[in-house]
């Protein structure tokens, strides 16, 4: 280690070079005292210790903002006495794996370290390309000088940092090889990059590879290349890849231990949050099922499907699964917590053993795909055509979903959702919707009810219906629906409720209360036909036509800005309150704007699709006494459709 401490400071480097000195003595002290540390410059690494590979089991690509902080110290180291300035870029943990039957016999895994190496490879990658692009510009002008530097960069870097030459005496021949090779979910898309094929990105991981690209063009290469002389270019790229492989350190740790290089991995990344909880899971169970290749094979492949989507996503899925079938909120650290839950703590011993980790991350997989559509207000249910039945349900049905989801925000009930989307049929999961749906509405967002206690009666219900399914049993909203009406009772009774929906409902409070309005005012719509007979025992919505809230434009009925001719004092105080407002269909309101209540009485509501917006054309004044029985009827209204 003590070369480590004789690297110069570079953009804090120092700071980060001390907490990972700590951070390795924690690991020492963890068990991990058989590793080798040393401090080494990048270009060394690479051209001396390869070949380097990422196992299936490491989670893929993810630096983002990152890679500008990593182009922004090579900017300045560039710029800077390379005598004199040095910069720490972190730590590489590696298994050195030996075979003495191949040309070059040792070969690293890279546990820890794979993001910095390959947005360095990347780097240089891009110094390569440009040098071949001025050596052909050079060519083309004439200045022959300049095209042989270029070309002597472009290669010296091909073939010392980024391939080498495998030699197969048996056969008589080499092949030229990659000193740096990614997991499977990466590696082909990466070498693309570096070849310039153009290759599309398919997952989340392709696209910040791509970014991380685009930022070192932009950053490092576009500045470079534009310069004036051939000479000058090249020597600036000269002085970009002198930053990157002689002044850019990292300490390489390097064990032939697999477990103890695990335990130093874990703690490394124990510091602060540089994994995710779903690729230490990952990396965990591969390597729970080390000793079974057929079933961690089918295990990363899963792996693959499920880390395709955005990591905050496959994040939100299990924030949202592991309550779903335990019954309670998950706690960090999560990773602990799915680990402890649904895999064994040790390595797998039989097939068994291993079928077992297969099955629950085949689980996994199955659940989050459901887990996406209904995050997306998405019907997690294949559409009739494809099963060959009548449908089961009608499309004013499935967007309660889209209502609760993407409108209401209830992430709350996501959990529950998932847990019935996997355990009941299309009928019994739209009336958990509507149900959650009224429910979420009426506490939540109009009386401001605390998420606390609807959330373990959702995680309780979500568990103990999981549970009837895997024993054949049936499974119904009944105690649910009772927890609920009770914290109704307590926290959104009718006059709470009423109270809530007038103060609280009011255009003029911001978007968040407009969507409520919407919402409000829509789902009385919904009902109208049934609030027209009385309103009386459950409520019965016409499921027929569809109201798209993204479609909907709220209308003040007494102006919100009027003319000062037709302005009315008593009016203007409430203009914003909901007894004022309606709402027009798609295109409806454009003839209305700021008219007065005489001209769209007559020209704009009676044309309208909405009863709601048709009847007021019946209305002989719009005055206060007018606005309040109106208030009044919405509010009598609200209180018979929302309930449960």
């Amino acid at each position: 280690m003590s070369n480590a401490a004789t690297i110069t400071a570079a953009c804090g480097s120092v700071d980060r070079l001390i907490a990972f000195n700590s951070e390795i003595g924690q690991a020492v002290a963890f068990g991990a005292s058989s590793v080798t540390p040393r401090s080494v410059a990048v270009g060394t690494l690479l051209e001396e210790h390869h070949p380097f590979f990422i196992p299936r089991y490491q989670r893929s690509y993810a630096w983002d903002n990152q890679v500008a902080a990593f182009t922004d110290d090579v900017s300045d180291l560039a710029n800077a006495d390379p005598q004199e300035v040095s910069h720490f870029l972190g730590g590489i943990v590696c298994i050195e794996e030996t075979d003495h039957a191949q040309s070059r016999p040792h070969k690293y895994e890279i546990v820890d370290g794979q993001q910095r190496m390959a947005t360095v490879v990347l780097a240089l990658a891009e110094i390569e390309r440009a040098a071949n692009h001025i050596g052909t510009r050079s060519t083309k002008s004439g200045d022959l000088a300049a095209a042989a530097s270029a070309e002597t960069l472009a290669s010296d870097t091909r073939d010392r940092f980024l391939f080498w030459r495998n030699a197969i005496v048996s056969e008589g021949r080499k092949e030229t090889l990659p000193r740096l090779v990614l997991s499977d979910a990466d590696n082909q898309f990466f070498r693309d990059l570096i070849d310039d094929n153009g290759a599309k990105p398919e997952r989340e991981s392709h696209q910040l590879l791509a970014a991380a690209q685009a930022q070192i063009r932009t950053a490092l290469i576009k500045p470079t290349v534009n310069k004036v002389g051939h000479q000058e270019a090249i020597a600036h790229l000269d002085r970009l890849r002198t930053a990157i492989i002689s002044q850019c350190h990292v300490i390489q740790i390097v064990s032939v231990d697999r477990e103890r290089a695990y335990q130093l991995f874990s703690v490394l990344n124990d510091r602060g949050r540089s994994l995710e909880d779903a690729d230490l899971l990952r990396s965990y169970t591969l390597e729970v099922v080390q000793k079974f290749p057929e079933q961690q094979e089918k295990i990363a492949k899963l792996w693959d499907e499920i880390l395709k989507d955005p990591a905050k996503e496959v994040s939100d899925f299990f924030r949202a699964y592991y309550p779903s079938t335990t019954g309670v909120r998950a706690t960090l650290p999560l990773f602990k917590k799915l680990r402890e839950e649904y895999f064994p703590l040790s390595s797998a011993t039989t097939i068994e053993e291993a079928d077992t980790v297969l099955k629950q991350v085949s689980i996994f997989r199955d659940e989050q795909s459901l887990f996406s559509k209904i995050q997306e207000g998405n019907w997690p249910y294949p559409p009739a055509s494809e099963v060959g039945k009548a449908p089961a349900v009608t499309d004013w049905q499935k967007d309660r979903l889209k209502r609760l989801v993407l409108s209401l925000k209830h992430e709350l009930a996501m959990p529950l959702l998932l847990a019935a989307a996997s355990t009941s049929d299309e009928k019994k999961f739209f009336s958990l919707v509507q149900m959650i749906e009224i429910f979420a509405f009426r506490y939540k967002n109009v009386c401001g009810g605390h998420a606390t206690a609807p959330g373990k009666v959702y995680y309780a219900t979500a568990k103990e219906i999981r549970k009837l399914t895997s024993e054949g049993k049936p499974i119904d909203w009944n105690s649910l629906r009772s927890s609920l009406r009770e914290l109704i009772a307590k926290i959104a009774p009718d006059d709470q409720f009423r109270n809530s929906l007038e103060n609280r409902l009011r255009y003029d409070f911001g978007s968040a209360q407009r969507v409520n309005i919407c919402e409000l005012l829509t789902t009385i719509e919904d009902h109208a036909a049934w609030l027209g007979k009385g309103g009386a025992g459950i409520p019965k919505p016409n499921m027929v036509k569809v109201i798209d809230l993204g479609q909907v434009t709220l209308e003040h009925i007494y102006p919100q800005n009027p003319e000062s001719s037709d302005v009315d004092d008593e009016l203007h105080e409430v203009r914003d309150r909901i007894g004022n407002l309606t709402f027009f269909g798609p295109g409806e309101n454009s003839k209305a704007g700021n008219k007065p209540f005489s001209v769209k009485r007559q020209g704009c509501y009676p044309e309208s699709t909405v009863r709601m917006t048709q009847n007021l054309a019946e209305l002989q004044n719009w005055n206060l006494a007018a606005y309040t029985a109106r208030r009044d009827q919405l509010l009598d209204d609200a209180c018979k459709v929302f309930k449960i």
